[in-house]
C-alpha cells in the first residue's frame, strides 16, 4: 500500500494551469451550503507500516474457511483449486487492458474468452454464451431483461420460490422500476410444482437447480410448462452440478445462467463472483455484455476479436441491451483455467466426488436423535436441509466456539419460520474425517 502525495509546488502547478488562485477559489463554484465545513471526525492519519498493522489486524478478526472445516454454502462454496491457476492468471500475456478494444493487443484475453464461451456452452447445453457478467444474481437479472426484450408485450415473470432469496431481491428491485409483476411459485416439500404454473402473460419462468435447499428440481418438466404459455425457461444452475446432471439446454432451457464462483475461485469472503449466461443462436442479439469470436487478420492467421457488443458506448442506448459494460475476466479466467486443469473426465470425477462426500454426511446427520433430512424423497448433488432438534443458529454458534467448526447456512436468516432448518454443503474439500468430526460435535449438542 502506498501513497501517493502531491507537494506544495505540485498544487500550486496545478492551480496556476487551471487559472485559480487558491484551493478555495476552485471551489467557489459549489454553493456554499454544500461545502463540508470543519474538521473530519476521523482518527489521525498513520504512517504506512502503522497502517498495515492496523489492517492485519482487523483481517485477523475474520473467521476462515481455510482455518476451520466449514459446511456453509448457501450459494458460495468452495472448491479445490489447484495453485496452478493462480500462476497463471498473473502470465503478462493477460496484463492487458479493462476491455480488450484493439485485438492486435489482447490476443491473450480475447482468447481465454473465446475459450469460456465454447467451455460453458458444452457444460450447460447452449449455443452462445458471453464474456460474463458481474455475479449470478446479475446474471439471471440479465437474462429475465433478455426475455422481456423478447417477449414485448408480457407484463410479468413467473420465479420460483426456490430461487436464492438475494436474486428474487435483485429481481424485485429491478422489476418494480419497470412496472413488472412478480409471480411466485411457491415449493411443495422443497421442489417447484410445474403442474400449478399458469402464467400467460409472463415473458420468462424462473427457477434454480440445484434449488436455494438443494432440492434437484425436475428441469424438462419446468421447461415444458414455461413453452406451454409461450415464456422463455430461465435456468439458474450450479455449474459443478452440470458434472452429473443433464444440461438444461438438452431438455428445453431457453437461457441457462448463475454464478461460475465456484470454479477456480473461492468465496472470497463475498464475493467477487463471475456470472455466467448461455442461451440459443436465435436470441444472441438480446445478449447482454460482450462475446468474443474467431476471424483471420489481413494475413489470413486466426485471430480472436470482439464480435459482438451491444452496449450503450457503442450503439445508440435505446438499442443497448443492457448497461452491462464489461465482464468478470479475471474471475472468468481463473474458472477456463481451472476447466482446462481438470478435463472432462476430472470434472466428471469431481461431481461423482461431491455427490458421495454430501450423501455419506447427510446419511451421518440423519442417523442422529432428533434430526432428520427435510426432504429424504428428493435427489441433492452437493447440498440438504436438514431438520434440527435445536435452532440452526445455536448449532452454528457452539460448534464454531467449541468444536472450531463452520456450520451449515440457518435458514431462519431466510424466513423465522425456517429457524430450525439447517442447509448444509458438503464439497470435494470437507474430507471423511471432518464430516465424522461434525457428526460426533452434533452428537454433544443438547
Amino acid at each position: 500500500m502506498n501513497y501517493v502525495q502531491n507537494t506544495d509546488a505540485d498544487r500550486a502547478a496545478m492551480l496556476a494551469a487551471i487559472g485559480a488562485d487558491s484551493i478555495d477559489d476552485l471551489m467557489a463554484v459549489i454553493p456554499e451550503d454544500c461545502r463540508f465545513q470543519g474538521e473530519l471526525d476521523v482518527e489521525p492519519a498513520l504512517t504506512e507500516d502503522a497502517l498495515l498493522r492496523e489492517m492485519k489486524a482487523l483481517a485477523d478478526r475474520n473467521v476462515s474457511a481455510d482455518d476451520h472445516p466449514s459446511f456453509l454454502g448457501a450459494g458460495s462454496y468452495r472448491h479445490f483449486c489447484p495453485a496452478l491457476v493462480d500462476n497463471l492468471v498473473s502470465r503478462t500475456e493477460y496484463w492487458t487492458a479493462y476491455t480488450p478494444y484493439q485485438p492486435e493487443a489482447s490476443q491473450g484475453t480475447l482468447t481465454t474468452i473465446l475459450e469460456w464461451q465454447s467451455m460453458m456452452c458444452r457444460l450447460t447445453g447452449m449455443e452462445v454464451s458471453n464474456a460474463s457478467v458481474y455475479d449470478g444474481a446479475t446474471a439471471v437479472v440479465e437474462s429475465v431483461l433478455m426475455a422481456l426484450r423478447l417477449k414485448p408485450k408480457a407484463t410479468s415473470i413467473v420465479v420460483s420460490a426456490g430461487v436464492h432469496p438475494d436474486t428474487r431481491g435483485a429481481l424485485n428491485t429491478y422489476m418494480g422500476n419497470l412496472g413488472i409483476r412478480i409471480v411466485e411459485a411457491p415449493l411443495e416439500n422443497g421442489a417447484t410444482p410445474s403442474g400449478h404454473i399458469n402464467e400467460p402473460d409472463a415473458a420468462a419462468v424462473v427457477f434454480q437447480s440445484p434449488n436455494v435447499f438443494g432440492v434437484i428440481e425436475d428441469v424438462e418438466s419446468l421447461c415444458q410448462t414455461a413453452h406451454a404459455f409461450e415464456a422463455l425457461a430461465i435456468v439458474s444452475a450450479d455449474p459443478i452440478s452440470l458434472s452429473l446432471l443433464t444440461p438444461p439446454g438438452e431438455v428445453g432451457a431457453d437461457i441457462v445462467c448463475g454464478d461460475a464462483n465456484p470454479m477456480g475461485n473461492k468465496p472470497w469472503f463475498g464475493g467477487p463472483g463471475v456470472g455466467y449466461m448461455c442461451a440459443r443462436m436465435e436470441h444472441v442479439r438480446q445478449m447482454p455484455a460482450r462475446i468474443a469470436g474467431e476471424t483471420v487478420d489481413a494475413d489470413g492467421r486466426r485471430a480472436v476479436v470482439l464480435t459482438f457488443q451491444t452496449r450503450e458506448q457503442h450503439i445508440r442506448r435505446a438499442k443497448a441491451t443492457s448497461n452491462i459494460c464489461t465482464s468478470q475476466q479475471l474471475m472468468a479466467l481463473r474458472a477456463t483455467i481451472w476447466m482446462s486443469l481438470l478435463g472432462k473426465e476430472g470434472f466428471h470425477e469431481l461431481g461423482r466426488t461431491n455427490l458421495s462426500r454430501s450423501h455419506y454426511a447427510a446419511g451421518r446427520i440423519a442417523a442422529l436423535p432428533g434430526y432428520e433430512l427435510t426432504w429424504p424423497e428428493h435427489s441433492f448433488f452437493k447440498e440438504f436441509t436438514v431438520s434440527t432438534p435445536l435452532p440452526a443458529g445455536k448449532l452454528n454458534k457452539v460448534l464454531l466456539k467449541k468444536h472450531g467448526i463452520i456450520g451449515g447456512y440457518d435458514l431462519g436468516r431466510m424466513d423465522k419460520s425456517l429457524a430450525n432448518r439447517w442447509l448444509v454443503a458438503v464439497t470435494d474439500v470437507n474430507t471423511k474425517d471432518e464430516i465424522d468430526a461434525l457428526v460426533a460435535a452434533l452428537e454433544t449438542i443438547r
